[in-house]
């Protein structure tokens, strides 16, 4: 343990027996830009309890996320590696391994009760971040389309069942509590109070909205616990893009507005209150902090360290597969340290942040040397030990359905399809394409609201245009599905790439338009294998016994 942690281990242990047993909570805010908050330079009085806990702990000016998604980031927070290591590489792939071991589990394992409230159902127990959890808290499944955006709750909600939790918990035992927000997220819709609070910008907006709901969990927190004897850490998971650099949202490139995050530390006792720390730190050092922090010992071999005394010297690693994964893309991995950031693709990047952290100059062809040091830092990564996923570990649950949604599209399962940090695929630079990524969203709004003609247009073009974009093609075939152009829709799945055709949606869809010309026999292995993807799915297995029937009427 370091000498930060044992100093503060020495303090809470010359408290009294009736004090409440150390306890740790860790909050973490989905698509929430530093800049949103007043302690990170907001203008606008938007977040008074998060700007509480910055004064009152450690905020942290260099923090960074893994990859700008939800479910990879957080796996990295409760894992305390690297996507690269722990395997979830985006959302609705394949769950965590049960071979990783969570923050959760090693926290049970120390007699805590541990509980987690998720606001939205890409963070759904089956993709495997309820490991070490006795409560597991979070919306259901929608059963929607390939256009159905995820479902999510208020984070209001979320706080109101933890708050619950709270109250009713065995008060003898120390605890772990896990409350996610998930306002931030595209589409901005906040009531009428935040709205005007974020003097007319929706995304703010909600940014204000999730922190009013956390001020009642604080509330809570310290009226049932007492804000002393408590670890709590904030973080968000990525930030959101707002257009910079051409991404209206988040989850394909890796520049600063998505992957700096705010990260806050508030210490038992407030401990090293207003502190502010510039060394650069990472998503994947929650689970070593809540460790340290608890006077807990921080295992070997993992990419995280604790922020009680983070290493100046040291580098992050980031990455972004969603390109490749569903777009036909060249995915992104890259470096960051004190020197500068390197992105690695088919066009790669070196950018000096202290001099242009807006990331518009490319020192790469001037400074290739440094090229070779961050190349050297992510071959190294990539020689550590991974965590193993058993054969039977997959994604077997009906939400993966409502993960395949505008923002958020359904990918391949395999992990062996994953390239490399360094490998070339000579695939077009996402960074280049974030028009063809525009057009696709305009598609699906349009399509949503009613002019499908135009929905369907649009669509055919980008795919004639990108031939690999395998979202798009399971879109396209899906609107044609739905207007009766069996014929069309069929063609249209059948040059959906191979390594993306393990979607539920492409299987399930295939079987039906096979169904629908009389192939009856050749729709059944798509209806089994679409089962197999999902499996004990009511709707899958009434497709696939009527399929056999019509095949074999005997």
């Amino acid at each position: 343990m370091r000498g930060s942690a044992l100093a503060l281990a020495a303090l809470l242990a010359g408290c009294g027996a009736s004090e409440p047993p150390l306890s740790a909570v860790l909050i973490t805010l989905d698509t929430t830009n530093r800049d949103a908050l007043g302690c990170f330079g907001q203008a606008l009085a938007l977040t008074p309890n998060l700007d509480r806990l910055a004064r009152e702990g450690i905020a942290f000016e260099q923090a960074r996320t893994v990859a700008p998604i939800t479910l990879p980031a957080h796996a990295s927070m409760l894992t305390g590696l690297v996507p690269l290591r722990h395997g979830v590489r985006d959302n609705a792939l394949a769950p965590l391994a049960s071979a990783a071991e969570t923050l959760g589990e090693r926290l049970a394992s120390a007699g805590f009760e541990n509980a987690a409230f998720v606001s939205a159902v890409v963070l759904a127990a089956p993709y495997g971040l309820d490991q070490g959890f006795d409560t597991y808290d979070a919306p259901r499944g929608s059963q929607g389309g390939a256009t159905a955006h995820m479902l999510e709750r208020p984070t209001s909600a979320t706080v109101s069942a933890a708050c619950d939790w709270l109250r009713a918990r065995d008060r003898s035992r120390p605890f772990f509590l896990w409350v996610h927000g998930f306002e931030p997220h595209e589409p901005y819709a906040p009531a009428p109070e935040f709205l005007g609070r974020a003097q007319g910008n929706p995304y703010l907006g909600e940014v204000a909205a999730l922190d009013h709901a956390l001020g009642e969990l604080l509330r809570v927190l310290d009226e049932e616990h007492g804000l002393a004897r408590l670890v709590v850490i904030v973080s968000a998971d990525h930030g959101e893009m707002l257009g910079e650099h051409g991404e209206r949202t988040h989850s394909v490139l890796c520049y600063e507005r998505a992957l700096r995050v705010p990260l806050l530390v508030r210490l038992p006792g407030g401990a090293r209150a207003g502190e502010r720390v510039a060394t650069p730190v990472c998503v994947t050092d929650v689970l070593p902090t809540v460790l340290d922090a608890l006077g807990r010992e921080v295992p070997a071999g993992l990419d995280g360290q604790s922020l009680l005394a983070p290493d100046p010297r040291r580098g992050t690693y980031f990455e972004s597969y969603t390109g490749y994964l569903n777009y036909g893309w060249s995915p992104i991995a890259g470096w960051v340290d004190a020197q500068g950031k390197y992105l690695h693709g088919n066009a790669s990047e070196l950018f000096d942040l202290t001099k242009d952290p807006a990331e518009r100059e490319n020192l790469l062809p001037a400074r290739a040397a440094d090229g070779a040091r961050f190349r050297a830092a992510l071959q190294a990564l990539s020689a550590l030990p991974r965590v193993e996923r058993g054969a039977d570990e997959k994604l077997g649950d009906a939400l993966r359905g409502d993960i395949e949604a505008l923002g958020y599209a359904g990918a391949a399962s395999s992990a062996s399809l994953f390239p490399e940090p360094l490998a070339e695929t000579g695939l077009p630079d996402a960074r280049d394409r974030m028009d063809e990524l525009e057009r696709f969203y305009r598609a699906v709004l349009r399509h949503n609201n009613g002019k499908i003609a135009e929905a369907i247009t649009e669509l055919t073009e980008l795919t004639r245009a990108n031939p690999g974009n395998a979202t798009a093609l399971n879109v396209l075939a899906t609107y044609l599905f739905a207007e009766k152009r069996v014929d069309e829709a069929l063609a249209t799945l059948e040059r959906i790439p191979e390594h993306a055709r393990e979607r539920v949606t492409v299987q399930d869809l295939l079987g039906h338009c096979l169904e629908q010309l009389g192939r009856a026999a050749e729709a059944v292995p798509h209806f089994e294998r679409a089962l197999a993807l999902k499996p004990g799915d009511a709707h899958q297995e009434q497709d696939l016994l009527r399929a056999r029937a019509l095949a074999d009427p005997r």
